[in-house]
């Protein structure tokens, strides 16, 4: 672990206590305090757990969201019966304000000494040596014929020799099943089906796969060569039965494109790291993610009812297993949408998808038998929908300080905001050891990007809650293309 990314997590918490030690204001003081204990409570737990050992917890009392929601909640509430928080528009703005500051404050520093901690103990783990067992791999595919080739070159590629490929062609009308047979001959086989959905393509793959471990990887994803190894790895484990990727951006030309691969970055070096150590990684992405295959099966396969059938899979196998975890080291590359139009898409799509999964599995907020999932997971799940709302709030009330004389203040409370995310995304970076100009995206990171997100959790809620909407498998129109040289010199290593 380099002593540059404890330097940057030093930064980014002292940041946070710079907050609350300039905003003196009761409203930052009780969200601070409920967001500090849900820390210790998060740290708590952590302690008896190891980054391969589920500990199921015996309570099933929603502890998290006490702290982070309730709890300011039960007090603004308090206040406001004797008077405390001023006229009823501005006590209601008062409570979402400090809600929205509970949570920003727990979501900028639970996971921050998670995250190096987890880089310690990653470097110290290796894996039984003896452990290869036949790895299948899915590349489902519909009308991918622009892209389908360099994945394929990837995959036949790979360090790893015990392998079948297995491309599912759902009914493609295009060139796709011409393209992937030219690859017959360095063992890849093709399967092809009436379209049915991303799901019904897996599902169709799964009968024909003899792999003890089954890897899904998109067709405009691009494995690099050592990646099956770092997996086989980690999974050599027993109780490991699924296993994330490390996906990162492969088209980052573009502003839009970069600001994804920031957030890719902050997610997955940050949250994710912090979860692996609980075993309870949110979702295996049908991007690059591994399965053991027993774990499929044995939880009924890729369901149909969902628009995220990989975050419900892994949301099912947390349930029955509870040990899911993640690879800084097997790394992918994979096209992002390169419009605003396709991104909004893509995003409305995952958000629906994972509001439909929790609403699906939502025994898992009150079972304690799924340990870290009903005490930590759905717990951040729920908090990241009401976060966009908050923030609107906060935003909302940010204009109101304006009006009234307050410019000076609400900078100083937006520069202090984007110094704690500059510190977390330079964190982010350097556990990750990639380009340091990713930072200068930063301040658009705060004030823009992340607002248009919010605004599509919003609408993603108001369509499945009123609309009832579904959509069908979509995909991001693929850029295509040769292969990107750092690409190239990865997958040769």
């Amino acid at each position: 672990m380099r002593t540059i990314s404890a330097f940057f997590a030093i930064l980014a918490l002292a940041t946070i206590s710079l907050t609350i030690a300039i905003f003196r204001t009761f409203d930052v003081y009780l969200a601070a305090a409920c967001a500090f204990a849900a820390d210790l409570y998060v740290y708590g737990l952590q302690k008896r757990s190891t980054i391969t050992r589920k500990f199921a917890p015996r309570s099933s009392l929603p502890t998290l969201l006490f702290l982070i929601v309730f709890a300011p909640l039960a007090v603004a509430i308090v206040l406001d019966f004797f008077g405390r928080l001023g006229p009823p528009i501005e006590a209601l703005s008062r409570v979402f304000v400090i809600v929205g500051f509970a949570i920003t404050f727990f979501f900028a520093s639970f996971a921050v000494p998670l995250a190096i901690k987890h880089k310690g103990l990653e470097e110290k783990i290796r894996g039984n040596p003896k452990y290869r067992p036949l790895v299948s791999i899915l590349v489902p595919a519909y009308n991918e014929e622009a892209v389908i080739s360099r994945t394929l070159e990837s995959l036949v590629n790979l360090k790893y020799e015990k392998k079948e490929i297995l491309v599912i062609d759902d009914g493609s009308t295009d060139k796709t099943a011409l393209i992937a047979s030219s690859y017959k001959q360095h063992g890849v086989k093709i399967l092809r089906k009436v379209n049915g959905g991303k799901a019904s393509a897996l599902n169709y793959g799964l009968v024909f796969a003899k792999g003890e471990i089954v890897i899904t990887v998109d067709a405009d994803t691009m494995v690099t060569r050592g990646a099956v190894d770092e997996v086989v790895k980690i999974m050599s484990s027993p109780e490991i039965v699924a296993v994330s990727g490390n996906i990162r951006v492969l088209n980052n030309k573009s502003f839009l494109t970069r600001l994804q691969e920031l957030e890719y970055l902050v997610n997955i070096n940050i949250v994710r790291r912090a979860l692996d150590l609980f075993g309870a990684v949110m979702v295996v992405p049908g991007a690059f993610g591994a399965f053991k295959k027993y774990a499929i099966e044995n939880t009924g396969n890729y369901d149909k009812d969902t628009l995220t059938e990989d975050f419900d899979l892994t949301i099912k196998v947390l349930k029955a297993y509870g040990a899911v975890g993640a690879s800084s080291t097997a790394t992918a590359f994979t096209e992002v949408p390169a419009t605003t139009k396709a991104l909004y898409k893509q995003r409305l799509r995952w958000t629906m998808g994972i509001y439909q999964v929790m609403f699906k599995h939502r025994d898992a907020f009150s079972n304690a038998r799924y340990g870290y999932l009903q005490k930590i997971v759905f717990p951040l799940l729920l908090l990241s929908f009401i976060m966009p709302f908050a923030g609107f709030v906060a935003l909302a009330a940010g204009i109101v300080l304006i009006l009234s004389g307050g410019l000076k203040i609400f900078l100083e409370m937006i520069a202090i905001f984007f110094l704690v995310q500059l510190f977390v995304v330079l964190l982010s970076i350097s556990l990750d050891r990639k380009d340091y100009s990713l930072a200068w995206y930063t301040p658009f990171f705060v004030i823009g990007y992340k607002q248009y997100l919010d605004l599509i959790t919003i609408i993603s809620i108001i369509r499945v809650d009123l609309l009832g909407s579904r959509k069908s498998w979509s995909r991001t129109e693929r850029v295509g293309g040769p292969i990107p040289i750092k690409v190239e010199k990865l997958r040769r290593k």
